[in-house]
């Protein structure tokens, strides 16, 4: 199947011969169909499917030029690098349909620039994050009510992010017969429910299990042996020889943590990108990745959802996220447009228990460890009993001390509690030893004696 199968007007099929778009991807072939005709669509969909383009061209199509000064569709999403990415990717279909507009409305940006531009003109398309767009309508002055068709794109980050009281303040403004899609990586109970509320007609499309990573993509799992972070990361920048490596941390505040490891490695040139930063500031940080001015980029998954980052060669999770399906974005940063990619993940006891969920779900892990010095692909080990119970055991305890207030001195202790796992398990399998031995032993004994 190709795109001329969709039968789009000739600007859509011209702008996609442009971008050299020929064969549809899955979930392009399933939801196309559907918005084209005017169906409201729940699609379960991860990054790096091709999910924009599925819901952007059977609107692009379905425009009446005729009312152009007018919202006819509104495209709601979380950050504003994701509502740029989107902008950036209708910009070409201008070029066949001059008639078209799009604007762009995110926070960060001065809002009475907005105000004055959509004083003088109303887009045709209009793209921006959830309070920004609700700013301009209370103002009276981005008629969004108009609109037709509205998407509303990762409303799993939206939940996430706090931002679903202004959505909803936005959808209970729109008029009833509008064609609604929300695409989502994961949908839990909440956001169900959620969901519920506003389509209660709709078709559900999951493409989430088509395949669940890009296969241009290799995922490897260092292992660590538990060594200090600062030695594993420091070996790792020793064994590769990136383009441009992304470096993914759970939490903001560890950011600061991996830069200056990394500056101690000599690296003195390197990008950040987290929800502390300035939206101006961060803007221009992303400017800057993509303008190749970094190597290495520490990320938290602000980062990593939906943001389209060129040339990204390498992957690094320092820890696993809880909600797995970020890794899922994570590792879709690279190996794009045909490119390989490889993703590390440290195989560590924080991050053990997530690599066998993500291992359940079809990730396929190779495994490498450092000898002298180099990163060496291995062979996957069966894991010994020992080994099974140690991890257990070590994770009672990781978890006893997460879930409860820091102390002074608890990494002593910790450490106290670890070895002592360590020793109990060593003296038990010793004593099995043992055991087996004197089994052994008694066992030759028996048959000795009914020889004689």
């Amino acid at each position: 199947m190709n795109f001329n199968n969709f039968g789009f007007k000739k600007y859509v099929n011209d702008t996609l011969q442009d971008l050299h778009f020929v064969e549809p991807t899955s979930v392009q072939q399933k939801v196309i169909p559907l918005i084209k005709k005017h169906k409201n669509v729940i699609a379960l969909a991860h990054t790096g499917t091709g999910k924009t383009h599925a819901f952007l061209l059977p609107i692009l199509n379905n425009l009446n030029f005729e009312q152009t000064n007018k919202v006819q569709a509104l495209i709601v999403v979380p950050t504003r690098e994701l509502a740029k990415q989107i902008y950036d990717n209708v910009k070409p279909f201008l070029k066949h349909e001059p008639r078209m507009s799009v604007g762009l409305y995110i926070g960060g940006e001065d809002i009475k620039k907005d105000q004055e531009a959509l004083n003088k003109n109303q887009p045709t398309i209009a793209i921006g994050t959830p309070t920004r767009l609700k700013e301009l309508y209370v103002l009276d002055a981005l008629k969004l009510t108009s609109a037709n068709y509205v998407v509303v794109d990762e409303c799993d980050m939206i939940f996430d992010l706090g931002f679903i009281e202004d959505v909803d303040f936005i959808l209970a403004k729109m008029k009833k017969d509008l064609v609604l899609s929300f695409f989502s990586a994961t949908i839990n109970q909440q956001l169900q429910q959620y969901l519920k509320k506003y389509i209660k007609e709709s078709f559900f499309i999951d493409d989430s299990q088509s395949k669940p990573t890009n296969s241009n993509v290799k995922h490897l799992l260092i292992d660590t042996k538990n060594k200090e972070l600062e030695l594993t990361l420091a070996n790792i920048v020793k064994s590769i020889n990136p383009f441009l490596v992304l470096i993914f941390v759970n939490n903001k505040n560890d950011v600061s943590k991996i830069v200056t490891i990394l500056r101690k490695q000599g690296i003195d040139h390197i990008g950040e990108l987290h929800g502390d930063l300035q939206p101006r500031t961060r803007t221009a940080m992303l400017k800057r990745v993509k303008n190749n001015e970094f190597k290495y980029v520490v990320a938290t998954d602000v980062a990593a959802r939906g943001v389209d980052i060129e040339g990204v060669s390498h992957v690094i999770s320092i820890n696993l996220p809880k909600d797995l399906s970020y890794y899922i974005h994570r590792s879709g940063r690279t190996g794009r447009n045909k490119l390989t990619g490889i993703s590390y993940v440290l195989d560590n006891i924080e991050n053990k228990d997530r690599i066998q969920q993500l291992t359940d779900q079809g990730i396929e892990f190779a495994v490498a460890k450092f000898v002298d010095g180099h990163l060496t692909e291995v062979k996957a080990k069966v894991k010994k009993k020992r080994q099974v119970e140690l991890d257990q055991e070590s994770q009672k305890v990781l978890n006893k001390y997460k879930n409860t207030k820091i102390k002074p001195g608890y990494k002593k202790k910790r450490k106290s509690e670890l070895d002592k796992i360590k020793k109990k398990i060593r003296r038990k399998h010793i004593q099995e030893s043992i055991d087996k031995i004197k089994k052994g032993k008694y066992k030759k004994r028996r048959e000795k004696l009914f020889d004689e």
